[in-house]
């Protein structure tokens, strides 16, 4: 015969069942329309740089990365090149920009890099080659640029 308990733990299975596969499809949902892309709520930001700093800096639609650095070296710099890098893809420019002491450069524009679509978030590494011009030794920082692409 048919045992009045294994029904009812069928039925109790079946119900959480539906209930957990459609908060399954909610947040699929949801992650699909983007409400779960943090960039959108954290805006931009520039991390880890310490002696070339990045004050300003935006990604446009067709990929390319427009930013300004600032000097924190305490000496008159030359930037040689600078290279960034999403996920496989990188471009790279050799600006050969001089900053003097706590000044900031005019726009340097590296790219298109391909991959970057326009409302996306990004984490951008970015690499700084530049040469100290009072010493005459080269240096590299590195950082991350955070945000979403306009």
């Amino acid at each position: 015969m048919y045992s009045r308990k294994g029904q009812a733990a069928l039925d109790f299975l079946m119900t959480y069942g539906w209930a957990i596969l459609l908060v399954v499809l909610v947040a699929a949902a949801l992650f699909v329309l983007g409400v779960f892309n943090v960039g959108s709520f954290v805006g931009s930001k520039a991390v880890g740089f310490t002696e070339v700093a990045v004050p300003a800096f935006r990604v446009a639609s067709d990929g390319s990365l427009s930013l300004k650095l600032q000097n924190q070296v305490g000496n008159p710099i030359t930037v040689d090149n600078v290279n960034a890098t999403y996920g496989t893809t990188s471009a790279a420019i050799s600006p050969a920009a001089n900053i003097g002491v706590g000044a900031t450069s005019d726009e340097i524009v590296v790219g298109p890099i391909a991959g970057l679509v326009s409302g996306d978030s990004y984490a951008l590494t970015v690499k700084i080659g530049y040469t100290d011009r009072s010493t005459g030794f080269t240096y590299t920082e590195s950082g991350t640029l955070n945000g979403v692409v306009q």
